[in-house]
């Protein structure tokens, strides 16, 4: 079996065109099926092409096999690797968009960022802005509080799309060795290119920030690498790339000029007395106490405080024998994720914004005057 990559002029570094020797591959085994031969040669021809396109290298031949060859056998073992590359698979996406609580017009800006995708193959190809664009991508960044929705959003964008969601986080790619954060960020790219995968890359927010000046240290010269590699790939993914982060920053300004930002905020009423319909199913045993209106006064929580306390609540019930779970439990259970919540975001000087200054004294009013949880607030919180 055997494949030969047809002659195509070729650019080096100083941009003349010229014709390197044919690509040839051969040696197969008989019986292996023809398209894992295909995507085979070729994945290994592009990556044989960038070698003789930047180096314009002598003919040359490289030897590949299965088993132990006479070379190998009288050449001392190979050192191994001080950290290999993370191993990165697309999985199917676990939840669906009929699924989303939200408002309408973050539900939009979702929407829209399905569209750039769906519409890319009429605008980029048959109305040919892949002239002026080669490597058409969408890069969007979800910012927002913990537990708003963004990991699900990205899950549910997936699955709009009909593709596989490859899933990593910013400490996935992070290594102690020098140099290696680069190369794991380049790999998570490809593989999410041949896996045909949305790309979504949590806690972000030091991968988007501003890259040092003058770096000090080994660390600030690290995450400086990593920021300019992915300004690399997202210059040549095609497809869906979505970051999250959970507190506005200080975007680099190259990173900036190729983002969609999404926000996400806390829910408000409404929001907040649908996601505790949809986190009480029919099955649950829950006492006659329990009102879904009640529940949804409590302000300032978001949907995975709400998800977590039913979850404490059916726990607790289930551990202690009880036959239901009740209002008691629910809020306290609520009140606890409450308690263990992140502390409000500050400005851009460090100092609590008005607002922010106005619901925590509502809340130490709400506390004076009795239990916080059983008390709606005095103001609804549209966040």
């Amino acid at each position: 079996m055997s494949g030969r990559e047809p002659e195509r002029p070729w650019r080096g570094r100083d941009e003349q065109a010229w014709s390197p020797p044919r690509l040839f591959l051969s040696g197969f085994p008989e019986g292996l099926p023809e398209q894992e031969l295909v995507k085979f040669r070729v994945r290994l021809f592009r990556l044989l092409g960038e070698i003789i396109d930047g180096y314009r290298p002598a003919p040359f031949a490289i030897t590949a096999g299965f088993g132990e060859s006479p070379r190998l056998q009288q050449s001392p073992p190979a050192v191994e690797p001080e950290q290999d590359t993370p191993d990165f698979t697309a999985v199917e996406p676990l939840y669906t968009f009929d699924q989303l609580v939200l408002p309408e017009e973050t539900i939009g800006r979702l929407l829209d960022c399905v569209s750039l995708v769906e519409v890319a193959p009429l605008v980029f190809g048959t109305w040919n802005l892949r002239s002026i664009e080669p490597n058409p991508s969408t890069a969007v960044n979800f910012r927002g509080p913990p537990g708003t929705g963004k990991t699900m959003a990205a899950h549910a964008l997936a699955h709009r799309l009909k593709r596989r969601i490859l899933s990593c986080r910013l400490s996935d790619l992070e290594s102690k060795y020098h140099g290696e954060g680069p190369k794991n960020l380049a790999a998570l790219f490809a593989t999410a290119r041949e896996q045909n995968a949305v790309l979504f890359v949590d806690e972000a927010e030091s991968l988007l920030s501003r890259r040092f000046a003058q770096p000090q240290q080994a660390a600030e010269s690290a995450i400086n690498s990593m920021r300019t590699e992915l300004l690399m790939a997202l210059d040549s993914f095609e497809g869906l790339v979505i970051f999250a982060s959970n507190l506005p920053h200080s975007y680099d300004a190259a990173v900036e000029s190729r983002l969609l930002h999404v926000d996400f905020a806390l829910p408000d009423l409404a929001a907040r007395r649908l996601i505790w319909q949809t986190h009480l199913p029919a099955e649950l045993p829950v006492h006659e106490d329990v009102h879904i209106d009640e529940l949804a006064d409590v302000n300032g929580v978001s949907g995975r405080d709400i998800k977590m306390a039913v979850i404490l609540a059916a726990v607790g019930t289930a551990r202690r024998s009880e036959h239901a779970v009740t209002r008691e439990t629910l809020l306290g259970a609520l009140e606890q994720q409450r308690a263990t919540a992140p502390p409000p975001e500050t400005d851009g000087d460090g100092q609590l914004s008005e607002a922010e200054k106005e619901s925590i004294a509502e809340q130490l009013r709400t506390r004076q005057n009795g239990d916080a949880a059983l008390q709606p607030a005095a103001s609804e919180e549209t966040g």
